[in-house]
């Protein structure tokens, strides 16, 4: 799936962007379902798409948010700024990515990680094994979080048994 420059960034700069938000989770499951259900609806709109989860309130409240965009570069949507310096309106064939985002203090020093999930294109193709992907991806980047907090618990706890 393509879209034109012209239109990528009338989509970013009048914010034509489906943008919802969900509770993903379930007991001490991380349930996708319906985020996966939202992707499905809204993958292939005109305008683009963000569609996030919220674990323990989201990156915000000190949780973590795990998002899925559809964009051009892989930026989340809301850095409009740069976002309008790197779409060029004159290219007539820009292809339509699927990001996937997690946001969390303990994912990087930006607070932030994004990596593509495929083209939408591919993902109309195949929902499945992309769906299957984002699934994995999160999976390890969750891991990656509860691995530096247990290691800072743990030196925190050293600290203690010190003093």
């Amino acid at each position: 799936m393509q879209i034109t420059g012209e239109k990528a960034l009338a989509n970013i700069s009048e914010e034509l962007i489906y943008d919802d938000t969900i509770n993903i989770l379930d007991d001490d499951n991380v349930n996708l379902d319906t985020l996966f259900l939202a992707l499905d609806q809204h993958v292939s709109d005109e305008t683009f798409m963000r569609i996030a989860g919220e674990i323990n309130g989201g990156v915000a409240a000190g949780g973590t948010t795990l998002a899925l965009e559809t964009n051009v570069i892989n930026l989340p949507l809301r850095y409009t700024n740069q976002l309008k310096k790197l779409i060029w309106p004159e290219k007539e064939d820009n292809e339509i990515n699927l990001y996937m985002i997690v946001e969390n203090a303990d994912v990087s020093r930006s607070n932030l990680k994004i990596a593509l999930a495929s083209s939408v294109t591919t993902y109309l193709d195949d929902a499945d094994s992309v769906k299957a992907k984002i699934s994995q991806w999160y999976d390890e980047q969750l891991a990656h979080i509860v691995d530096v907090q247990q290691l800072a618990e743990k030196t925190e706890d050293d600290k203690t048994a010190k003093a």
